[in-house]
């Protein structure tokens, strides 16, 4: 498969040294791009504009001679876009890594300095530190030795796609980095402009790695593992998003329950020999499905927990495997019990001008999720949320328990904790949540959302 790979502003094809021999080894056949006026030597740089910096990658597309995968990379992706679109029927699957790809009539990026129509490396204080995740002073230091400044015109100019709507029947995937996939869905929903483009895609594929802005400089091996997983370049499989109210809509999948970051199922066992049995037996379909779900083995029975996305998001892989595991529940006498499922997670409510996520996450040993949470990267703690408290409050600081059960325990849970001494202090939110206080006035959420929600 020839794999074409545009880099961003201010990098040549060189910037894929780490990625490119890795596709290769595995097989495939790597084009790094140098767009028009990134050659080091390059003359007069500012009159190349964005459509010359896509015809280069349409010679590269046209060079080739069967479909090929593109990707791109920060601005690149928006370059890459157009390409795509004007090349629908040759490009198997389109990649974007850290970036979005092109929206009609607006330039690809703006509010960059520019100098006699080019716009150099910015200072490194002038990014954001999770642009800066992973790059490291060495980092810093070697990629403002080899970039080379971009021509204003490749950036700046209006994006107009050639072509027609068949652009929207490429599949797309895209590798969220400094940004996760849930910022982005987000921003999609919002409709923010620069990503409303990916509303018109038919099918989209979310993947997190969570480093700095250049992560083929900082995590090579993982970015490259993304790309060779994505079909048609390895055997990875499309994992298209699924709601929770989709996921519940499905057949074959009655016992399971959706909470925070996944859907969950209990099976209680008769012998630990038993729970041994299905613990494996979840292996082989895992290995099958290539998706790969947690299970926790105890002697009472086994917890099995789906697992698509950092984020917790679901796909139609969830829904394969939660229906191959409740088969083979079924097949070796184990019944399921939704009463022993919930995941808890810490809400810390902190004063909106300090930022104390930073602490938690390194006390806990977690990484920083989206723009609120931190979260254990073996799925093994409660995740965090992070509150700021407006108007702030004097004191030492404060944090309430949330605590997501299924819509069908809540109930329960809630009367067994008022007869415990707790008190209803606002069941406004139900049937989402409810929040109750202990009897020394500390916040409990129980929440039931995740298991219906639509997004």
């Amino acid at each position: 498969m020839d794999i074409i790979l545009v880099p961003g502003m201010w990098l040549g094809g060189w910037a894929w040294y780490a990625v490119a021999p890795k596709l290769e080894a595995s097989g495939h056949r790597p084009r790094a791009v140098t767009l028009p006026g990134m050659g080091r030597d390059d003359d007069d740089r500012s009159s190349v504009t964005m459509q010359d910096a896509v015809d280069a990658v349409i010679a590269e597309i046209d060079a080739c001679e069967g479909p090929v995968v593109v990707v791109g990379h920060s601005a690149g992706c928006g370059i890459a876009s157009l390409a795509v679109a004007a090349c629908a029927d040759r490009v198997a699957r389109a990649i974007y890594v850290a970036g979005f790809p092109a929206v009609e009539g607006r330039p690809l990026v703006e509010g960059y300095d520019v100098q006699d129509g080019l716009i150099p490396l910015p200072q490194w204080p002038e990014f954001d530190e999770a642009d800066l995740r992973d790059l490291g002073e060495a980092g810093q230091e070697a990629l403002g030795a080899y970039a080379v400044p971009t021509p204003a015109r490749v950036v700046g100019d209006p994006a107009h796609y050639a072509g027609d709507e068949r652009r929207h029947d490429v599949p797309v995937t895209v590798i969220a980095t400094e940004f996760s996939s849930e910022d982005l869905l987000s921003w999609i929903a919002e409709g923010a402009p620069p990503v409303q483009e990916f509303t018109r895609i038919k099918d989209v594929t979310y993947v997190d790695i969570p480093t700095g802005h250049w992560p083929m400089l900082t995590r090579p091996d993982e970015l490259t593992e993304a790309i060779l997983a994505q079909p048609p370049i390895g055997s990875g499989r499309v994992r298209t998003a699924v709601s929770a109210k989709e996921f519940h809509e499905a057949s074959g999948v009655d016992e399971w329950r959706v909470l925070y970051f996944g859907a969950y199922a209990f099976y209680r066992s008769q012998s630990y020999d038993q729970g041994v049995r299905l613990a494996v037996e979840v292996g082989r379909i895992a290995d099958e499905l290539e998706h790969y779900p947690d299970i926790d083995l105890r002697r009472e029975g086994v917890t099995v927990r789906t697992f698509s996305r950092r984020n917790g998001g679901l796909t139609g892989s969830d829904i394969e495997l939660a229906q191959r595991v409740s088969a083979m529940a079924s097949e070796l006498g184990m019944e399921s019990d939704p009463t022993n499922l919930q995941q808890v997670g810490l809400a810390v409510a902190h004063d909106p001008e300090v930022d104390v996520r930073p602490f938690f996450a390194a006390v806990f040993g977690y990484e920083e999720l989206g723009m609120e949470d931190a979260i254990d990267a073996n799925r093994r703690g409660p995740h965090l949320w992070f509150q700021p408290l407006e108007p702030a409050k004097s004191g030492r600081g404060r944090m309430h328990i949330d605590i997501a059960v299924p819509p069908d325990v809540a109930r329960a849970r809630i009367e067994a904790a008022l007869a415990a001494g707790g008190r209803m202090a606002d069941d406004s939110h139900a049937p989402e949540w409810w929040t109750l206080a202990s009897p020394d006035n500390h916040g409990v959420d129980i929440a039931a959302w995740t298991d219906f929600s639509d997004e």
